[in-house]
């Protein structure tokens, strides 16, 4: 009786440590590949949604093209590095000005942290995108 004790106590033990880890990116030698796709997009500042679009930049492995980017219409590039696309100060939509990041949190979350500035206005944004 204690030895099937003893091999149920290992199995739950090492069925326990098989648990699926969101946060790893798929391909480490790939990392643009993780944020491919069409992502629904929650930005807190006006309660806006939107989709956005992830392709590969066909010139750069290391960049990523984010297509609707603020619902501005317009795509703006980021630099991809390990679970971050930095996305420099850019010019998007009708004059606007978008720059911030984004953090790889799961397969189906991305979470960006951006600066917005329209006709010099300038406000702080937190975009969650959901697959």
């Amino acid at each position: 009786m204690k030895k099937l004790q003893l091999i149920s106590i290992l199995f739950i033990v090492l069925l326990s440590g098989c648990a699926i880890d969101e946060d790893v990116i798929p391909d480490e030698t790939d990392p643009a590949s993780a944020f491919v796709g069409t992502w629904s997009v929650s930005d807190n500042a006006l309660k806006l949604n939107y989709e956005v679009t992830i392709t590969k930049n066909p010139l750069n492995s290391t960049e990523v093209i984010l297509s609707n980017f603020a619902s501005s219409g317009d795509a703006v590039t980021g630099l991809v590095t390990g679970k971050t696309v930095t996305i420099e100060s850019q010019n998007v939509g009708s004059n606007w000005e978008v720059g911030g990041s984004g953090v790889y949190k799961s397969a189906s979350r991305l979470e960006f942290t951006y600066n917005l500035i329209i006709g010099g206005d300038s406000e702080q944004r937190l975009a969650v995108f959901l697959k």
